[in-house]
Order: C-alpha cells, then sequence, then structure tokens
C-alpha cells in the first residue's frame, strides 16, 4: 500500500525556523519530523511513500533518499509551483497506481491507527474517508458534519465573526466539542479523476464539498489518540512537550541513560550538571560543570552547555553554544546561535540560526 504526504509548504508561519529547512524536516525531539510520519505509514503496512513537495523540495529528498535507510521506497512528485493539498495529490496521480492509498498532511503529529481508519474505508465503501478529529467548540477550523453511519453531509466553515472573536479571544470559554478535518485521507484512486490538473486545488473548500454535490460516497472516521497540528512556534511547543512527557508514544533517538534522561551516541555530560529527567541530548553534545537543563528541553547535536548555565523549556537546535552563567527559560535557538556568558533571556523567545547574544545581554 502507498502513503502519500503533503510537504511542500514554505511554513511562513514558523519562520524564522523555516528559513533555513522545510517545515517538515524541522527537528522535534532530535529527528526530522517527517520521520515520525513516515513511521507511522511504514507501522500501518505502507510499503512505499510519496512526497508532494515544493519549498526546498530539494532538501528533502537529499534527507530521505530512495528510503532505504528508511526501510521503504521513496518517490518524490515536485511541484513547480503551489498546487494547494488537492492539486499536490493530483500532481503525484501518475505514482499513486490503481490501489487505496492513505494521504496525511506534512505536519500533522499523531499516533491515530490507520488500520482501523483503512478498515473502516474499505467496509463502507467510500470514494474518500476524511479522519476526524475532536476540538473545543467554538474553534476558527471547519466543521465536517456526519450522519449515523459516518456519511458525511456538510462541511461548515465558521462565520467571520467567529474567527475574529476567536482571533481577540484566543482563551475563550468552550461550549462544546466540534469535528474537524484531522488532515489525514484514506482515498480511491477515481477520486483523483475529480481534482482538475495544472492549477491550485483545495481539497477542503473545492474537492470535497463538489463531491458531496455529486453524491460521491465521501465518509469521516472519529479518531482517538493524540494528534497535533505543528504549524506555529506554539504548536512545535507542544509537540516537544508531548513526546517527552510520553502524551504520544514515538520512537525517539538515543537511549534512556542510568542518571534518567535521553541522550545520543557522543553526548558527554559532566557528572556535575543536573539534566531532568524530560530532557534529550543529541549526538556529540557536551554539557558542563554545574550546568542545570530542566523542564521539557531538547540540546540538539553538536551543542555545548557552559557551566553553571541554566536552561528551562529550550530548544537547542545544532550547533548552539550556550557561554557560562547563561539563564534561558522558553528559547527556541535554530542552528548555529551563540550565546555569550551571562546572558539571560526569561521571555519567551525564537531566534534565526547563526544568532549572536553578546555577553550580559538581558531579554527579561
Amino acid at each position: 500500500m502507498k502513503g502519500i504526504i503533503i510537504a511542500g509548504g514554505a511554513g511562513t508561519r514558523l519562520r524564522p525556523l523555516t528559513y533555513t529547512r522545510p517545515k517538515p524536516l524541522i527537528p522535534v525531539v532530535n529527528r526530522a519530523f517527517l520521520e515520525y510520519q513516515v513511521a507511522l505509514l511504514k507501522q500501518h503496512g505502507m510499503d512505499e511513500i510519496i512526497f508532494c513537495t515544493n519549498y526546498m523540495a530539494d532538501r528533502i529528498q537529499n534527507h530521505f533518499g530512495n528510503g532505504s535507510k528508511f526501510g521503504v521506497s521513496m518517490r518524490y512528485a515536485i511541484e513547480e509551483t503551489p498546487l494547494g493539498t488537492a492539486g499536490a495529490i493530483k500532481n503525484a496521480q501518475n505514482l499513486t497506481g490503481r490501489d487505496t492509498f492513505v494521504v496525511l498532511n506534512g505536519d500533522v503529529l499523531t499516533d491515530f491507527d490507520l488500520s482501523e481508519i483503512i478498515r473502516f474505508h474499505k467496509e463502507n465503501h467510500a470514494l474518500v474517508t476524511l479522519t476526524l478529529k475532536d476540538v473545543p467548540s467554538p474553534s476558527p477550523y471547519g466543521v465536517i458534519i456526519t450522519d449515523e453511519q459516518g456519511r458525511v453531509r456538510e462541511f461548515r466553515e465558521p462565520s467571520e465573526a467567529t474567527k475574529k472573536m476567536l482571533a481577540a479571544n484566543p482563551n475563550v470559554e468552550p461550549t462544546g466539542t466540534d469535528y474537524i478535518n484531522a488532515g489525514i485521507y484514506i482515498m480511491e484512486p477515481e477520486a483523483l479523476d475529480q481534482i482538475p490538473t495544472g492549477r491550485p486545488v483545495s481539497i477542503e473548500r473545492e474537492t470535497y464539498p463538489q463531491m458531496l454535490e455529486q453524491n460521491k460516497p465521501v465518509y469521516a472516521f472519529h479518531a482517538t489518540g493524540y494528534w497535533l497540528d505543528i504549524g506555529r512556534a506554539e504548536q512545535y511547543r507542544q509537540a516537544t512537550d508531548a513526546i517527552l512527557n510520553h502524551e504520544i508514544t514515538v520512537d525517539v533517538p538515543g537511549a534512556w541513560t542510568e542518571r534518567g534522561y535521553w541522550a545520543e551516541d557522543g553526548a558527554v555530560v559532566d557528572e556535575t550538571a543536573h539534566i531532568a529527567p524530560t530532557v534529550h541530548i543529541g549526538k556529540n553534545a557536551r554539557i558542563g560543570a554545574g550546568a542545570s537543563i530542566v523542564g521539557r528541553s531538547v540540546i540538539g547535536p553538536n551543542c555545548r552547555v557552559g557551566s553553571n548555565a541554566t536552561l528551562t523549556n529550550c530548544i537547542l537546535e545544532d550547533g548552539v553554544v550556550i557561554g557560562d552563567g547563561v539563564n534561558l527559560s522558553n528559547v527556541i535557538m535554530d542552528n548555529g546561535c551563540r550565546v555569550e556568558e551571562d546572558v539571560v533571556v526569561t521571555i519567551s523567545s525564537v531566534f534565526a540560526a547563526n544568532t549572536l547574544l553578546a555577553k550580559g545581554t538581558r531579554v527579561v
């Protein structure tokens, strides 16, 4: 069976992290995000995976190659210009073959039972099966209405007034539960015949509503399990927290150490350093004497953390250097950042690659 991952977006909401890589390759607990999706598809029987790519497409192809390292076959459908969700899938039509296939949006972290969704799809002889996730109502997402058998009857978009209200009051008290599109689809190859060629097409706003108008068998499965769209920095943090807190069961690189934290090969931690159990330390990282790394923190490969530095709920990407006596809280630092000694940052911040924070800098 084949799986498709839609991985062509520019990830503008995750800038500056996506200036240096496509969003699906952002490391989450020292593993490229797409690798979690590949592992999920493989777990549920996908032996060939097709990436629909556009932004920095070569980076994704260079990372995965032919897929042999990951135990699957991998192919690539590259969009010269962005084609939207449906257009991206249509662009891969010559690779999908004539069998049922699974589609994942490239920014979804989940442990949904795909095999269960596939069974539901086949039992109902569906053309397409969407996967639904429950969210508090009201929500800014489009809501999907089904009958008792799970057949989709309506796609209902939130009103502009609701969108504005939620934008102004993101912590509004929920009044109920809605079911939204989780970005996971089971499709028959004939479904692609519904999508026009050579132009951007939204699967949610154009393709699926047209299928309903034509009375095509479109179904939806109410899934249970962990699900998160990592489209923004705060959701990127949530994904990291979920893995480190074991809210979702996924494989992370490295091994659990005798001292009670995760570390990869070559990591060296001074015996006087304090490392919390919700911390992951990457390959060849060095942690100095008296350093304290707590909360849900990730130290990337080749990082250096100086003596008596304190990091709380921080994510450091590859090659970040932290000086002696530094105090950072709720900070994300992209590759190659350098923080000189005695810097303090206590405001939630995201720093672009190769940023320098000079000695004694205060961001509080």
